[in-house]
């Protein structure tokens, strides 16, 4: 999750381009008609309306995190604190802070995910994420820490964090069978008892909520499959039957169900700019039309409604690009400072991949990052630029989702870690000019691997999983652990495919390691006795005599190299923020990675409904 930035600043602004002097709009018919554009003033809900919509920033600062939830009254707001991975609450008047949880780690990773705060404002419903085989959970803590128990666990597949009922007597999550369909399901509080309230083939419900009165959930879901529209949609709890809300060709997301029960605040990008919507409802239906309440909803997460109607939001502000720079690789000498692959891209780049001959650069691209609505991207494709022409195309895989590329051996296909059309994981061979996805059936039962690299003859795959290295023989099906007896990061392949170097970590020491890619006891290439730096991101030099990486302190990611042979490491002249994913090119000389901002910020929307 990406961390926030900024400076504290609680204080009442006033949305731009509102002016409670200027001239209203003449209705609802003419906002609809007009398209209204980002810069339009947001606070006319009606011509009677005279009190401009507030807009406040109520939390900046490295700290922020978005997975959480406010609490009723407003006070307070529950988050995930990554230094630890427990859950905190933070008081938003003092910026106090104080941890719900204390078995946060991250050797095995165990961490506190999304969460939502009860109805009375006195407990904490929340995801808890466990490794390995041990399976996830949902829990509820006190909000002072006290009464921790398991709500809810299951190891048959994944489920979303919980939301309250109004009565506080349940919670519902929704959660994918294995080889079965999605459930929602309701949750006693009191017993751990479950319900299943309805049934998705293949849709994910996502943004629920529920009404004041407890009669409805609102939720919504891609309508078809692998599309980034979604429309909204009301499931009826007095007999299962569900009712769709808004249908429109954009992609539409749900805010949440106002306090005053009559109506659903939702965010679309049907004007070509992400807006809140305010849609009034009744009997979980419309009963009139959406009425565009701010135009400019950039890259909103909600956080909930407060009793006296007030919207929490987060605004995640990470960028990423995609880099090019040049090193002399006989004396690391900085030849040519870093320069976007892409400069006139607007979109999210990251984790950049050479081909085999070294004539192109791919990398993965969320479109519409610039205008993300909650936790999804508009689109997701392979951006694959020529080193030559500078030319780029899109390649959309075959896929419902896909991670990180890496170039096949051939330089005609892409290893990609994904879901197909069923939803299946596994590993994918992807046809650059088609984008036609081949399953490596030996990893169906390995999920979606974090790959490193194929060997030089196409025959194995190195990857990791839960932080051990692994190897597959595709001809046999045979998967071989390489090295399980410490948790491993940042392992890369050397080019000869004979050596791999990652690094280890036990308290405050920090290890880089070489080890046959055979299996066998590793070698310490250096040691790094400290809290403050932590090496990153390894990958070989093309002559394999050294090995690549960064030193992260704070958000500052620092290039060195450091001899096979052994000795001191050496400080290269590249730093940059959040600088990741190291790729070496054939020449030996340029050098691939992504870079970027992180941020997050918390604010509050008041004064937006009707009655007030």
């Amino acid at each position: 999750m990406s961390k926030g930035f900024g400076i504290l600043a609680v204080g009442a602004v006033v949305l731009a381009g509102c002016n409670p002097e200027s001239p209203r709009t003449n209705g609802e018919g003419d906002l609809l008609a007009a398209g209204i554009p980002g810069s339009v003033a947001a606070t006319a809900l009606s011509e009677q309306d005279s009190t401009p919509m507030v807009v406040r920033r109520v939390w900046g600062g490295p700290d922020v995190d978005l997975f959480g939830g406010v609490s009723p009254d407003g006070r307070h707001l529950t988050f995930v604190d990554w230094t630890t991975g427990n859950l905190a609450v933070r008081e938003l008047a003092t910026g106090e802070v104080r941890l719900l949880t204390d078995d946060g780690a991250w050797e095995p990773y165990e961490n506190a995910e999304g969460s939502s705060v009860s109805p009375d404002g006195k407990r904490v419903v929340y995801r808890w994420y466990r490794a390995g085989a041990q399976p996830s959970e949902l829990r509820i803590v006190g909000m002072d820490g006290s009464g921790r128990r398991i709500l809810y666990s299951s190891g048959s597949g994944y489920f979303s964090p919980g939301v309250w009922s109004p009565d506080g007597e349940q919670v519902v999550t929704v959660q994918s069978n294995v080889d079965g369909p999605v459930e929602m399901l309701s949750i006693s509080v009191a017993d751990g008892s479950v319900r299943t309230l309805k049934r998705f083939e293949s849709n994910w419900p996502d943004g629920l909520g529920f009404s004041p009165d407890g009669r409805f959930i609102v939720y919504h879901y891609e309508t078809k499959k692998g599309s980034p529209e979604r429309d909204i949609f009301v499931l009826a709890l007095d007999g299962g039957r569900e009712m769709p809300l808004v249908q429109h060709p954009a992609d539409d997301f749900v805010l949440g169900w106002a306090r005053d029960g009559e109506h659903i605040l939702f965010a679309s990008d049907r004007t070509g700019t992400v807006g809140a919507w305010l849609l009034p409802v009744a009997d979980g239906e419309a009963v009139g039309v959406p009425r565009l309440v701010k135009p400019d909803m950039w890259r909103v997460l909600p956080l909930g409604f407060t009793r006296d109607g007030s919207f929490f939001y987060g605004v995640d502000m990470e960028a990423r690009d995609v880099y090019v720079a040049s090193l002399d690789p006989e004396t690391g000498e900085l030849l040519a400072p870093p320069a976007s692959a892409n400069p006139t891209h607007l979109a999210y780049d990251y984790r950049p991949a050479w081909s085999p001959d070294g004539r192109y650069l791919a990398y993965t691209s969320h479109f519409g990052a610039r205008k993300r609505i909650g936790t999804s991207f508009t689109r997701m494709v392979v951006s694959i630029r020529s080193v030559e022409t500078g030319e780029t195309r899109e390649l959309v895989p075959d896929l419902n989702d896909f991670y990180r590329c890496l170039w096949w051996i051939n330089g005609h296909s892409l290893l990609v870690p994904g879901r197909d059309r069923n939803d299946r994981s596994g590993l994918f061979k992807i046809d650059v000019q088609t984008g036609e996805a081949e399953p490596f059936p030996a990893f169906w039962d390995v999920g979606a691997p974090l790959l490193i690299d194929p060997s030089p003859d196409g025959k194995k795959i190195f990857y990791s999983k839960e932080r051990r290295i692994a190897v597959m023989d595709l001809e046999t099906g045979v998967e071989t652990l390489l090295h399980a007896d410490e948790p491993a990061s940042g392992a890369t392949l050397s080019p000869d495919g004979r050596h791999l170097a990652f690094a280890v970590r036990q308290n405050d020491t920090h290890r880089l390691l070489v080890m046959p890619a055979t299996g066998g006891e590793p070698r310490e290439l250096y040691r790094y006795e400290t809290e403050k730096a932590t090496p990153y991101n390894l990958a070989w030099s093309r002559d394999g005599a050294s090995v690549l990486y960064t030193m992260r302190t704070g958000d500052t990611y620092q290039l060195w190299r450091v001899s096979v042979a052994g000795g001191a490491p050496q400080k290269l002249d590249l730093a940059m923020e959040s600088l990741q994913y190291l790729r070496v090119h054939p020449d030996g000389r340029r050098i691939a990675f992504d870079a970027g901002s992180g941020g997050a910020e918390v604010w509050v929307m008041e004064k937006f409904l009707p009655s007030e």
